[in-house]
């Protein structure tokens, strides 16, 4: 008798996701709430595991302290207040590295959701696993365009419109870094074409989907503050790391709807400029008639 434990779970495979024409803009956004439902679990495990980090520097940095005291005073709450000490400075050492940390992390943040929709819209098997290794595997290449859309960002910080202006033509670099295999200079200027005439719809939706990301993230986050104040007799340090988890789970939720959204845009801007739909089809085809 096998004493093996239980398979893992085996990768999301199927027929590709991409309706293969251009879709309108209600559309668009129909196809990402219908891809993030049909995978509610694998986006949210790959957002969640994004969130923790900033959760963990959150505990170790004393936010879930600071903010514990100031639930008390804002609370009246003058018995549980006298027994706290106030706020002390953060620990800038920790502080440092936590940031250093989620520097370090920047290329799965912009790639491991990004990498999984790219899968599943093109019907690849993918799985939490497969997401973050497709982001591992171009580290140094999404860190580099990060770090290069950053620089410019901070230089054009006095120029508003400009910063938007430049912010959506280059807005499916990193699809186009992940599902091209190309360099992080070279995705900018595929961005840069496949966004040329189309900056204005490009940023409708793109606002739309911003807009609808804080709305329900807020939403759901601001659940935490009665659910923390209900529990009774806990300390105040309890009730604000309640508020920053339940936050954190509602970030979770709505982290992959802007990536998918992105990765969504890409290939549609593909459709509309180089027929990526007869591409797709006749890969299809290929693929069909060397299984029969």
């Amino acid at each position: 008798m096998s004493t093996a434990g239980p398979a893992p779970p085996a990768p999301i495979a199927g027929e590709p996701l991409l309706r293969l024409r251009p879709l309108g803009v209600g559309e668009i956004l129909d196809e990402i709430f219908r891809v993030y439902r049909r995978h509610f679990g694998l986006l949210f495990a790959i957002g969640l595991l994004l969130s923790l980090p900033s959760l963990l520097i959150q505990f170790t940095t004393g936010s879930a302290a600071n903010l514990g005291f100031f639930i008390s005073a804002f609370g009246n709450n003058s018995a549980a207040l006298a027994g706290l000490p106030p706020p002390g400075p953060p620990n800038l050492a920790l502080l440092g590295l936590s940031y250093l940390l989620l520097l370090a992390l920047i290329p799965f943040s912009e790639g491991a959701v990004a990498q999984a929709a790219i899968d599943l819209a093109l019907g690849k098997p993918v799985s939490v696993r497969s997401a973050f290794a497709g982001a591992a595997r171009r580290y140094w290449a999404l860190l580099a365009q990060t770090w290069l859309v950053g620089v410019v960002i901070l230089l054009l910080l006095v120029c508003f419109p400009v910063l938007i202006w430049l912010a959506v033509r280059w807005i499916v670099g990193v699809p186009a870094l992940l599902a091209e295999g190309i360099g992080p200079i070279k995705a900018l200027g595929r961005s840069w074409a496949l966004t040329h005439r189309n900056w204005w719809r490009t940023f409708g939706i793109l606002l739309l989907i911003f807009l609808l990301q804080a709305v329900i993230s807020g939403a759901l986050g601001a659940i935490g503050l009665p659910i923390a104040l209900a529990i009774p007799f806990v300390e105040p340090v309890v009730r604000a790391a309640v508020i920053l988890t339940v936050s954190t789970a509602a970030g979770a939720v709505t982290l992959p709807v802007v990536p998918l959204c992105i990765v969504l845009l890409y290939f549609d801007l593909r459709i509309r400029h180089e027929h990526f739909d007869l591409d797709q089809l006749a890969r299809q085809a290929v693929a069909f008639s060397g299984s029969g």
